[in-house]
């Protein structure tokens, strides 16, 4: 809907251009392109509305380039996103196995240590009854 509305609009800035144009054909001019080069006499605001045209032509092209600029960097971006995302999944996976292989040692040392206390234990009662 809206590039709808811009288009009319766009069509009626054309139409109003055109109008101004069309009235305006004097004063005429020439423009030294080069040196040895003049154009014909053509109206002032012709002239004007094609100074207004290339300017706005080259905004166009320095906005492109810099928006194609943007999309290279947001591409970069997103690959980089993408790998991040895969390393964290893969250290959330071997942090998932160490807290397994930490539980499993742990248990192993409380095995251990019971069976240091049962030692102790047992030479305990055995040198308390002789």
């Amino acid at each position: 809907m809206i590039s709808k509305i811009k288009l009319i609009l766009w069509l009626i800035i054309l139409l109003l251009t055109a109008y101004f144009v069309s009235m305006n054909t004097q004063p005429q001019i020439s423009i030294k392109l080069l040196p040895n080069y003049e154009t014909p006499q053509i109206p002032l605001a012709i002239v004007i509305i094609l100074s207004i045209v290339i300017g706005a032509l080259l905004i166009l092209i320095f906005t492109i380039t810099d928006w194609i600029a943007f999309k290279f960097e947001k591409l970069k971006l997103k690959r980089k996103i993408s790998s991040l995302e895969k390393d964290l999944e893969k250290c959330k996976k071997s942090i998932k196995s160490l807290e397994e292989e930490n539980k499993s040692l742990k248990e192993q040392l409380e095995l251990e240590k019971n069976k240091q206390n049962i030692k102790v234990e047992l030479e305990d009662k055995k040198s308390g009854s002789v």
